[in-house]
């Protein structure tokens, strides 16, 4: 199964980067890919003003509209690790450039996917990939 768990993992990325292409960035949560109440858990360590939790595709479009709204911003994916026990751990780059000053931001970062009856039911954001991977009970 943890192969499979994998390529929904992709397959839930794509949609989203799809979504994101025309202006949907809960995209994913219209698949079978996430569940309907899945829930989004930002990097306490990222940014002030987030909440802890974001539920559903309505919390996760907040969630997106929160993070990107003072940026012009795109995600690539850089690898994908079967953690076992139904998680997966994606690791991104995130590009940013304000849309006031200009100025440019670079990042990498995690997600710990968790996944039930083939479905993702948790996204664990870490702005340290290391931790998403300690968290996952694995090490670089």
């Amino acid at each position: 199964m943890s192969g499979d768990n994998v390529e929904i993992v992709r397959r839930a990325i794509d949609e989203f980067q799809a979504g994101l292409a025309r202006g949907d960035p809960g995209a994913a949560y219209d698949s079978e890919t996430v569940a309907p109440d899945a829930e989004w858990i930002p990097d306490p360590n990222a940014a002030v003003g987030l909440r802890p939790v974001y539920r559903g595709r309505e919390g996760f479009v907040e969630f997106m509209g929160t993070w990107t709204e003072d940026f012009d911003w795109s995600i690539d994916l850089e690898r994908v690790v079967d953690a076992g026990d139904d998680r997966v751990v994606a690791m991104f780059h995130q590009h940013a450039t304000g849309k006031g000053s200009g100025a440019t931001v670079e990042l990498h970062m995690a997600l710990l996917y968790e996944l039930e009856h083939g479905r993702i039911i948790r996204m664990r954001n870490f702005v340290d990939p290391a931790e998403a991977l300690e968290a996952a009970g694995l090490r670089e």
